[in-house]
């Protein structure tokens, strides 16, 4: 009787602790959703930013060198 007392005792642990970190987990969602949504954002202005950086080296830096070689060469 003892023993299934002792057993009956944990399992009551048991459930409690799982309750508990449950709830926890519920928490740690929310707050994980959140963040994934400030870093998505993120995500997307650095995209844009590398982007931006990409095109200005590409296109207009040079056209800018060609024009200011040709105003200053006459």
């Amino acid at each position: 009787m003892e023993i299934l007392a002792k057993l009956e005792g944990l399992e009551n642990l048991f459930n409690e602790k799982f309750e508990t970190n449950g709830k926890d987990h519920q928490a740690i969602l929310e707050q994980v959703k959140k963040n994934n949504s400030r870093t998505s954002k993120l995500e997307c202005w650095q995209n844009r930013l590398i982007g931006g950086l990409i095109v200005s080296n590409i296109i207009i830096l040079p056209v800018l060198f060609m024009v200011a070689k040709n105003w200053l060469g006459k």
